[in-house]
């Protein structure tokens, strides 16, 4: 009793210790910030600035002698160690500071002083409990393995959520948002989940990018917990807890609960039908195929791939002898028509709309022109999983394999590789003969995270040589994805100081609001001098369309006609349904494009009465430039097929 009693005084009077040291690091951090902001500086650049200050000073302090002071056992970390982990909870540190004063500033429109006081105060919050944790720590392993997944899943929660608003949306992001505006039961390229969950986020939080992105957010938390009640049913709490980390830190997982994509509802509901399929196939409920049903009927809303999920449940029936049985009963086959009945609203508009979206995702890509591409989809695989997750994941498979081989496992041994090889293969198949997309195979691997998870949750379990080496590989993989997370949030929302942007607009969502200023510029002095209709037409597949149907609109605070390329020969998808070539003809369009050669094509001039010439229009983001565009104006669109001896065609300029 007296040494527990001495053990808790001792890192009491530690904590306190730790405390003090990290008050004074945030005074001198706001102090620093308000020198700064008095001295005229930038509050961005202030911000960074005084952390990068104070940090310094704390980091000389923590590596050289603090570990005596404070007296807390250090973990037996050397000062090399020690100055790895300090500066990677820096990094995060900076990531989710940088989001909650961005969002002091412009969401809770708060003078910088106040929000600086506001972001130092959240600074030294995290820095106690990440200092306190990871570099002065007395719990067991196990336990420190599931304070630390489950800080690591709160953090990467909260970096998301408070960039949510404030990053630019992607030009795949403003293409689904325009589906919205079209609201519909079927699309070209894809069901309609995406556009209706979209059409909900901004219903309730206006057309912005929160109120885009919200839904994807949500659903993220709808495939965290049927990962985790999964990886708990097929192992235990601590690897469902470590399961929903890996949901959390694996480059496309954290992407679906950020960016709004049709693989966002998709990834969602594969986790959900792997999750009742499992409480139906392994654990015995009859009611649980009605909840596979279900979920996989919300699946084919939002992405047909999903049904490759009914045959590798078949195929577990027939393999499995203890499930066979499901053949005669009606759960399954109710289950199988509740989907199918869900999914009804996308057959009805595809057989009124000459099967278009069938034939766009079925028999268009199969007969595309031959390609291999097996080697770029084990890259794309390397991405989405990270180098380590992958290996992890084949190294899991492999495993199952060998225990159902062997008969020395339980029927999760076959379910797990089921569930990934089946509709894995498909995708490895087409690849073999055609172009693959790298976000195909993302969902698959919800099926053997809960193993991989398995694994990294078995802290006392060194008894093999790939398993120790393997947790090894993970902790460095987790801190590099946390790390890099949070330096590209802060870098596209904020930028660093001295730091410039890639002059390249379409390479990261930097300045797409930039960009749609400008051509809302354009577009406002081209409707003041001209009585036809102004219409926007972006000279890509879609891309600029949509950056400019949502950033032109918004900066003008009124509709923008963007129309896609259709009306000028090219093809841009939905946009050719929306707005057929003859509905616009008569109008002025604002040609616009990132390539000056796409506006000298001599065919164009074809398309119009007169044509203007080139100009270029630089883009910049608080004050550096990040590229440039170039628009030509083209007055009587398809003026010339009306009439062809009142064309002007000026030689491409």
């Amino acid at each position: 009793m007296q040494q527990l009693e001495a053990f808790r005084a001792t890192h009491i009077h530690g904590f306190m210790r730790l405390s003090v040291s990290v008050m004074i690091c945030a005074l001198l951090d706001l102090l620093a910030f308000m020198i700064l902001i008095q001295a005229g500086a930038d509050p961005i650049r202030a911000h960074v600035l005084s952390f990068l200050l104070s940090s310094f000073l704390y980091g000389i302090y923590i590596v050289n002698g603090a570990f005596g002071w404070i007296d807390i056992p250090a973990n037996g970390f050397s000062s090399r160690q020690r100055l790895v982990i300090f500066l990677m909870l820096r990094i995060l540190t900076l990531g989710l500071r940088g989001g909650v004063f961005v969002a002091a500033l412009a969401a809770l429109d708060l003078p910088a002083p106040v929000a600086g006081v506001f972001a130092v105060s959240i600074t030294a919050g995290l820095n106690l409990l990440g200092d306190r944790f990871f570099l002065w720590s007395a719990v067991s392993p196990e336990k420190g393995v599931q304070l630390a997944a489950a800080g690591a899943i709160i953090y990467l929660l909260i970096l998301r959520l408070v960039f949510l608003g404030f990053a630019n949306l992607v030009p795949e992001e403003t293409y689904y948002w325009n589906y919205a505006q079209h609201l519909d039961i079927g699309y070209l390229d894809h069901p309609p989940m995406v556009a209706w969950l979209i059409w909900a986020g901004t219903a309730l939080f206006g057309d912005n990018e929160f109120g885009v992105r919200i839904g994807a957010y949500l659903c993220w938390m709808l495939t965290a917990a049927f990962s985790f009640g999964l990886a708990r049913n097929l192992f235990d709490k601590t690897t469902a807890l470590v399961c929903v980390l890996l949901v959390g830190v694996v480059p496309f997982y954290f992407s679906t609960g950020f960016l709004m994509m049709p693989d966002v509802p998709l990834t969602a509901a594969w986790a959900a039908t792997l999750y009742f399929l499992e409480r139906a196939l392994l654990g015995g409920k009859s009611s649980a195929w009605y909840g596979a049903g279900l979920s996989l009927g919300i699946g084919l809303l939002s992405k047909y791939t999903i049904v490759l999920l009914g045959p590798a449940a078949l195929l577990f029936v027939l393999a499995d002898p203890k499930s066979r049985h499901w053949l005669r009963r009606k759960e399954p086959h109710l289950g199988a028509a509740l989907s199918i009945l869900l999914f009804s609203p996308v057959i009805y508009w595809n057989a009124t709309h000459e099967w278009m979206s069938f034939a766009f995702q079925g028999t268009r890509r199969v007969s595309e022109v031959f390609q291999f591409t097996l080697p770029s989809l084990v890259v794309s695989a390397a991405v989405l999983l990270t180098p380590t997750g992958l290996v992890a994941a084949v190294g899991s498979l492999m495993v199952n394999i060998s225990a159902v081989r062997s008969r020395v496992a339980g029927r999760s041994a076959l379910f797990i590789p089921l569930f990934t090889l089946i509709p894995l293969s498909v995708f490895v198949l087409f690849s073999l003969f055609h172009e693959n997309k790298p976000n195909w195979t993302g969902p698959v691997w919800l099926a053997t995270l809960p193993s991989i998870a398995f694994v990294l949750a078995r802290t006392a379990d060194a008894s093999q040589v790939w398993r120790r080496r393997l947790r090894q590989a993970w902790i460095p993989t987790i801190a590099i994805a946390m790390a890099v997370y949070a330096l590209l949030f802060h870098y596209v929302v904020l930028g660093f100081p001295g730091v410039g942007y890639i002059h390249n607009i379409r390479t990261l969502p930097v300045a797409w609001s930039e960009f749609g200023k400008a051509v809302s510029a354009i577009e406002t002095d081209v409707r003041r001098n001209s009585a036809a209709p102004v219409v926007l037409i972006g000279t890509d597949k879609y891309f600029l369309a949509s950056e400019m149907a949502f950033y032109a609109r918004q900066a003008q605070r009124a509709p923008s006609r963007s129309i896609g390329q259709s009306a000028v020969g090219g093809s841009s998808l939905m946009y050719d349904l929306w707005y057929p070539a003859k509905s616009v003809q008569g109008s002025t369009a604002v040609l616009v494009s990132l390539k000056r050669n796409e506006l000298q094509q001599a065919d164009l001039a074809g398309y119009f009465q007169r044509l203007g010439d080139i100009q270029e229009q630089v883009v910049r983001k608080n004050g550096s430039v990040v590229g440039s565009f170039y628009y030509r104006i083209g007055y009587g669109l398809g003026g010339c097929e009306r009439d062809a001896a009142t064309c002007v065609r000026p030689s491409p300029s």
